[in-house]
């Protein structure tokens, strides 16, 4: 499944591997974008009790095909 997940403030990107290989984009406003390919729920549960036990604000979370994501052109 195709994820992507906003965070408030900025992740290094070489945390990728660490967030699943999730791609990780920086915006002008401050947040983290991490989008990409998720096996499986158990992966996605495992990644979002990785940003919780970092103490990080999830700002939106959705899935779906990676045609449908607004950020395509990452």
């Amino acid at each position: 499944m195709y994820v992507e997940i906003r965070i408030k403030g900025t992740l290094k990107q070489d945390w990728s591997d660490w967030l699943e290989g999730l791609i990780v984009s920086h915006q002008a406003n401050g947040e983290t974008v991490l989008n990409g390919q998720i096996p499986d729920q158990s992966a996605l549960i495992g990644l979002l009790n990785r940003i919780h036990g970092l103490n990080l604000e999830m700002l939106s979370f959705s899935q779906g095909d990676k045609s449908e994501s607004p950020n395509t052109s990452q």
